[in-house]
C-alpha cells in the first residue's frame, strides 16, 4: 500500500471515440507539486525515468513516449544536476487500433513507476486506466486533445542545421558543433545527451572556438562511462535565441553526433595526486590539516553536535555578545586540546614501537559500543526525553555550569570524539605525512585540524554583524533540535553494524541490553520518588557492566565480510599473484570508515568496474582493518597514510604499488587497471 500520493496523475486521450484502423495519441498527465520534479529520459546525475507496463486489448499497439524538452534541475547548490519536469507535464504516446478490432470499447491499463524528487526522492507506483468508446467514426475530445498536441510539439525535432563530432581525451570529452543552427545571436547553451553515462552533468563545459570558427565544448567524462566512448549518439541542444531587442526565446533541437577529429585538443587533465606524494613541507601539511578539519563540520557524525552550539549562540547572541565570544574561545580550546591529546597518544604509542594510525581506537569494540551509546544518549536529549543542565548548553556530556563555559569547552571535546570515524581524505593525508615527522609536527598538524573544525563557530562568535542576522530564539529551535536527533540515531545504527563485525551477534545482544539499561535508568531518575533515583543508578550500572562484557568478548573474524570476488590480503599472496603475471588491487578498508563504504557502494561495486577487473584478470584483495591487525597497520603506515581508506594497485610481474586517491571515481579505477595490466 502506497503512502499519500505526491503526483496527481491520469491517462488522457485525443479521442472521445475511436474506430477500427484509427491512429491517435494518448497522454500520461502529471501535475507536480511546487518544489518537486520528475525525470526526463536521461535523468542526469541521479533519478530514474518513468517506466510503463501496459496491458492493452489484442489488436491495440502503443508506441514510445514523445519526450518534451527537459529543464535543468540543479540540487545541492549545483553539485547535482538532474534533467526533468516540474509543475505539469504530459508524456504523449501514439496508439494504433487494428483494422479488424472488434468491440464497443477498448480499455488501456498501465502500471506506471516513477520517481518524484525534492531534496529527497520518493518512488511512486500508480495503476491507471482509460476506456475509450469504439464506433464507426472517430471523434476528438476538446481539452485533452490540445494538451496532447502541445506535448508532442514540445518534443524537439531532429534538425539538419546542426551536426557534431565527439572525441575523448582521457577524462575529458570534446563535442564540436557546426551548422546554421548556431548562426545569429544566442546565449545559455545547454547540451542534454540521451546517454546518462556520457558527461558529468553538474560541471559547466569549457566553451571555445577553434581556428575555423567551430564551437567546441569540453566536458568532464561521467564516472559511469565505460573504458570506451560509444559512438554515434544523440542528444538535444538548447539555446536562448534573440528575437530582437530584449526578447529571447528558448529553442531546442535534436541532433546526432559521431566519431571524428575535433577542433580543440584539451590540456592534459591534472589527475588527483595521492597525498603521500605531495611535498612534505610544514606549510603543505598544515594547509591540508586545516582544510580537513574545516570539512569535518559537514560530516553526519559531527554536524548535529556542532549545530547545537549554533543554537546556543542564537539563545544569547541578541542579548550578550561578550558571552558568545567567550563561548567561541572555549569551544576552540576544547577542540584543539582534544586533537592534540589524541595526537599525543599516537606519538606515544609510536615511540614505544607500536604500529598506530588514525582511527585505531575504533578497532576496540568497547569504544564502538561507547560511541553508539553516546549517540543514542545525545539523540534522546535532542528529542527532549531528558534535559542536561536545563538547556542546550548542557550538551557537553553533562559538564555545563550556570554560565555555559564548561558546556562550550566540552562540546568541543565531544565534537572531536564523534569526528574520529569521519576524518576525510585531506585530513587523513595530512596525518599520514605528519606521522612520518617529529612529534612536534604531529601535534601541530592535530592542532591545525582543530582550528579548521572550530573556525566557523569562532567566526560567528567574533563577528557581531553576522550574529545580528541569526534568527531570534523561538519555537523553531525546538523543532530543529529534535530533527537533529535522527542523524545521531542513524550513526548509532551504523556503529551497531560495525560492532556486529567486530564482536559478532553476542556483541550486538549485549549492546542491546546496554541500550535497554540506559533507557530504563534515564526513565527511573526522572521519577519523583527518591527510591527511583537508586533504581536508575542500578540501570546505569547495568549499562556499564554490559559494555564491559562487550570488551571481553572474543573478536569475530573479518573474513566473513570478504565478497566472492575478493581474497583476504596478505603480503605473500600479493607477491605470488604478481609473479604469476597478474595485477593486484588491494582495498584497505574498515567497517567504521565512512569514505570506505561510499567508495565501495558508488565505485568498487559498480558492474562496469567489476567487469573491467575480471577482463584484466586482476586479483582483488581486501585488507579489513575493522579489528586490530598490526600487519595492516604497518601496510598503511608504510605508504604514508594515517588511516583508511587506502587503495593500492600492484602491477603485473612485480613492482611497488601505485596509491590511488582516497575518493575514488570509476575513471580513476579503470585507468589504474589499464596502467597496471599494461
Amino acid at each position: 500500500m502506497q503512502a499519500e500520493e505526491i503526483i496527481d496523475a491520469s491517462l488522457i486521450a485525443e479521442r472521445a471515440a475511436t474506430a477500427p484502423g484509427d491512429s491517435f495519441n494518448i497522454g500520461l498527465h502529471q501535475i507536480i507539486p511546487d518544489g518537486w520534479h520528475t525525470y526526463w529520459r536521461n535523468p542526469g546525475d541521479f533519478g530514474l525515468p518513468i517506466e510503463l507496463d501496459w496491458d492493452v486489448p489484442e489488436g491495440v499497439e502503443i508506441g514510445e513516449i514523445y519526450w518534451p524538452a527537459p529543464e535543468e534541475l540543479p540540487l545541492g547548490d549545483g553539485a547535482i544536476m538532474d534533467y526533468g519536469y516540474h509543475d505539469e507535464v504530459v508524456l504523449a504516446l501514439p496508439v494504433r487500433v487494428a483494422e479488424n478490432f472488434s468491440g464497443e470499447s477498448l480499455t488501456l491499463n498501465v502500471v506506471a513507476d516513477w520517481q518524484v524528487c525534492e531534496e529527497v526522492c520518493v518512488p511512486e507506483t500508480r495503476e491507471l486506466s482509460l476506456t475509450i468508446d469504439v464506433g464507426p467514426e472517430p471523434w476528438n475530445t476538446e481539452d485533452a486533445f490540445w494538451l496532447i498536441q502541445a506535448a508532442i510539439e514540445a518534443e524537439p525535432a531532429v534538425t539538419d542545421a546542426l551536426s557534431g563530432v565527439m572525441q575523448r581525451f582521457d577524462d575529458q570529452i570534446v563535442l564540436m558543433l557546426e551548422g546554421a543552427f548556431l548562426d545569429g545571436e544566442w546565449r545559455e547553451l545547454t547540451f542534454f545527451p540521451f546517454d546518462g553515462a556520457l558527461i558529468a552533468h553538474a560541471l559547466e563545459p569549457r566553451v571555445q572556438t577553434d581556428d575555423q570558427g567551430r564551437l567546441n565544448l569540453t566536458y568532464e567524462a561521467s564516472f559511469k562511462m565505460g573504458p570506451e566512448l560509444s559512438l554515434p549518439q544523440s542528444g538535444l541542444l538548447a539555446v536562448e535565441r534573440n528575437l530582437g531587442g530584449d526578447f529571447w526565446e528558448r529553442e531546442v533541437v535534436e541532433f546526432q553526433f559521431g566519431a571524428g577529429e575535433v577542433g580543440i585538443v584539451p590540456e592534459t587533465p591534472v589527475l588527483p595526486v595521492p597525498e603521500q606524494a605531495m611535498d612534505a613541507n610544514m606549510l603543505t601539511i598544515l594547509v591540508f590539516a586545516f582544510l580537513g578539519g574545516l570539512i569535518l563540520n559537514l560530516m553526519p557524525c559531527v554536524f548535529p553536535v556542532l549545530s547545537i552550539k549554533v543554537l546556543k549562540f542564537v539563545e544569547v547572541a541578541h542579548a550578550d555578545a561578550a558571552r558568545v565570544r567567550s563561548y567561541g574561545l572555549l569551544f576552540l580550546a576544547g577542540v584543539v586540546l582534544s586533537f592534540v591529546v589524541l595526537a599525543g597518544l599516537l606519538v606515544g604509542l609510536r615511540e614505544f614501537g607500536l604500529p598506530v594510525a588514525w582511527g585505531f581506537q575504533l578497532q576496540l569494540p568497547i569504544v564502538v559500543a561507547a560511541l553508539g551509546l553516546l549517540f543514542f544518549t545525545i539523540g534522546l536529549n535532542l528529542f527532549g526525553v531528558f534535559e542536561i543542565g536545563g538547556s542546550v548548553q548542557g550538551l557537553g556530556a553533562g559538564l555545563a555550569d550556570d554560565d555555559g563555559a564548561k558546556g562550550a569547552f566540552f562540546t568541543g571535546v565531544l565534537a572531536v570524539v564523534v569526528a574520529a570515524p569521519c576524518v576525510g581524505p585531506m585530513a587523513a593525508g595530512a596525518l599520514g605525512l605528519a606521522l612520518t615527522q617529529p612529534a612536534i609536527v604531529v601535534l601541530a598538524v592535530a592542532a591545525m585540524m582543530g582550528v579548521g573544525l572550530a573556525l566557523p563557530f569562532v567566526v560567528l562568535a567574533f563577528a557581531p554583524q553576522l550574529l545580528r542576522y541569526l534568527p531570534k530564539p523561538g519555537a523553531w529551535m525546538v523543532t530543529f533540535k529534535q530533527f537533529l536527533a535522527f542523524p545521531m540515531f542513524a550513526s548509532m545504527v551504523w556503529l551497531v553494524w560495525v560492532l556486529s563485525i567486530q564482536a559478532g551477534s553476542m556483541g550486538v545482544l549485549w549492546f542491546g541490553i546496554a541500550v535497554l539499561a540506559l533507557s530504563f535508568g534515564i526513565w527511573a531518575v526522572k521519577q519523583s520518588a527518591g527510591v527511583w533515583k537508586l533504581i536508575g543508578a542500578l540501570g546505569f550500572a547495568a549499562m556499564l557492566a554490559s559494555v564491559l562484557v562487550i570488551a571481553r568478548l572474543p573478536a569475530a573474524t573479518s573474513t566473513s565480510t570478504v565478497a566472492e570476488h575478493e581474497q583476504v590480503w596478505s603480503a605473500d599472496t600479493v607477491v605470488e599473484a604478481q609473479m604469476a603475471g597478474r595485477a593486484v588491487f588491494v582495498d584497505v578498508t574498515a567497517a567504521w570508515c565512512v569514505t570506505c563504504q561510499v567508495n565501495k557502494m558508488r565505485v568498487l561495486s559498480d558492474g562496469d568496474v567489476q567487469a573491467a577487473f575480471n577482463a584484466a584478470n586482476v586479483v582483488q584483495m581486501k585488507a579489513d582493518w575493522t579489528n586490530r591487525d598490526d600487519d595492516i597497520t604497518q601496510l598503511i603506515y608504510s605508504h604514508g597514510q594515517a588511516g583508511v581508506p587506502l587503495y593500492l594497485f600492484y602491477p603485473a610481474g612485480g613492482g611497488e604499488a601505485v596509491v590511488l586517491p582516497n575518493v575514488l571515481t570509476e575513471t580513476v579505477v579503470l585507468d589504474a587497471i589499464r596502467a597496471a595490466t599494461g
